[in-house]
């Protein structure tokens, strides 16, 4: 199985990625280049994908809230 990199949480939110990989899964359902069964297959695996990244997010959100940190990200004075 292939190890996952971490990814830097500022610039790789998973909320934000879920959201991505949502619409990346409506677009793969049109990509004309593919077959009817490849393209629902790709769709599939982009809907995993953000629904495990949701999962993260919620855990993320649950354990450690970041209201503290500013606009800049990194909780520093502007």
């Amino acid at each position: 199985m292939k190890k996952r990199q971490q990814l830097d949480i500022f610039e790789h939110d998973p909320g934000r990625m879920a959201v991505l990989y949502r619409a990346s899964a409506e677009t793969a359902l049109k990509d004309a280049q593919f077959t009817p069964p490849v393209r629902q297959e790709r769709h599939d695996h982009y809907i995993r994908e953000a629904e495990r990244l949701d999962a993260l997010a919620a855990q993320c959100k649950a354990t450690c809230p970041i209201d503290h940190i500013n606009d800049h990200g990194n909780g520093s004075k502007p």
